[in-house]
């Protein structure tokens, strides 16, 4: 199957993935009740989920990257609970594993059989403990008040004996999320004093994100606590390919001139700057990636982290692709500051706090902006040196000029 990297399908596509803050993620293993338009979320005062072991794998997925959804990067979930039955009687209980994917819940099934076939396949979604390899039907509904806070679910029956402890396995693989979105900390706020030049463009602030998460909320269904759970998020391969990959992992080379002068036009710069936020708080940093660990553990908050890929250059030959986007409308008088502004916000990015009082504030609305107390351009990649010295170059150009 040959996929297009033409312009048209990535901005498309990416307008039509505009998440803002949502997450579609999947969630722990909960209880349920009813089934189709009736199905909801309820708890279990018998069954206890004793522990959980997530790991969570994001990364390439099957075909080239351009943006569209056949080459949307993917995350592989293996998942251990173990659940024990408290009472002194058999007890029955249906298991539900929500998936808050845009894609499940736009594609409801308008039967069960095919349809319920399909989703299974396609997730590669996987429940089975020691004797039992289970049955699954995938359910997907429209929001409505009892539809509760998902509205795609995996579910399947399962029995237990009395006092029994059984080790549910599940496993399966989803699209990332992804989106455009701005990097402002808050988009909606009114500023007194906006700012003006190269840091009014959306090519200072627009980012195309990647979400992986993991819904926890959904264990707190189970009676009582959970005795101990562990969430790791391999993160390491991942991030080496996607500083490699870049916007798409087409050539624009090989488009026609039309489209990769559009596509250069949208994306001026092909390996862009990306930063990274990590929820909730309390995670260990690991050689292969990131770790939560708990104890008598109430589940709650998701774990999440979310990816932006901005437009600011990290190479130095792409420094002038990007100075001649961000100057367009700029008058020759103000080449110079704008061009400084530029070369303190990207030195920003590394850690320095801006001089200029206008980028200062600019940055210091940023998801991005952490100033380091420690900060020193002796402690810059050679990548990150050149970029700022290819525009340092073209401001003393224009002063020359002037």
């Amino acid at each position: 199957m040959k996929v297009s990297t033409a312009v048209l399908p990535i901005v498309l596509v990416l307008s039509f993935l505009i998440l803002g803050t949502s997450s579609p993620a999947a969630a722990d293993a909960g209880v349920f009740t009813g089934n189709g338009q009736n199905l909801r979320q309820i708890s279990s005062k018998s069954i206890q989920l004793v522990s959980i072991d997530v790991s969570i794998v994001p990364g390439r997925g099957p075909f080239l990257f351009d943006g569209t959804v056949p080459g949307m990067d993917q995350v592989q979930y293996e998942c251990t609970f173990v659940l024990r039955n408290l009472t002194d009687k058999p007890e029955e209980v249906q298991v539900g594993f929500p998936v808050d994917s845009q894609f499940a819940k736009e594609s409801a099934p308008e039967s069960s059989g095919e349809s319920t076939y399909d989703w299974v396949s396609n997730y590669g979604f996987i429940a089975l403990d020691e004797t039992t390899t289970y049955r699954v039907e995938f359910v997907s509904r429209k929001p409505s008040k009892d539809a509760g806070e998902f509205g795609a679910v995996f579910l399947w029956k399962m029995n237990f004996a009395p006092r029994e402890s059984r080790t549910l396995k599940v496993s399966y693989h989803i699209p990332m999320s992804m989106g455009l979105v701005s990097t402002e900390r808050d988009e909606q706020a009114t500023k007194s004093s906006r700012p003006t030049g190269v840091l009014a463009q959306e090519l200072v602030v627009l980012a195309q994100i990647e979400i992986v998460g993991y819904i926890t909320s959904t264990g707190s269904s189970w009676s009582g606590n959970v005795e101990s759970a562990t969430f790791t998020v391999y993160t390491k391969p991942f991030e080496r390919y996607f500083e490699r990959r870049g916007i798409t992992e087409g050539n624009v080379a090989d488009l026609p001139a039309e489209e990769a002068e559009r596509f250069n036009s949208s994306f001026p710069v092909q390996h862009p700057w990306w930063f990274r936020q990590i929820t909730p708080s309390g995670w260990n940093q690991l050689e292969s990636g990131v770790q939560w660990q708990y104890k008598d553990f109430k589940p709650k908050d998701p774990i999440e982290i979310r990816y932006y890929m901005t437009q600011l250059p990290t190479r130095p030959d792409e420094v002038g692709h990007f100075l001649e986007q961000a100057l367009r409308g700029v008058g020759k008088r103000d080449r110079a500051v704008e061009l400084e502004r530029i070369r303190q916000l990207l030195l920003a990015t590394y850690g320095e706090e801006p001089q200029d009082s206008t980028v200062r504030a600019f940055a210091a609305e940023q998801l991005w902006y952490a100033p380091r107390k420690d900060f020193s351009a002796e402690n810059l990649t050679p990548s990150q040196r050149a970029v700022v010295r290819k525009v340092a170059e073209r401001i003393l150009e224009l002063k020359a000029k002037n």
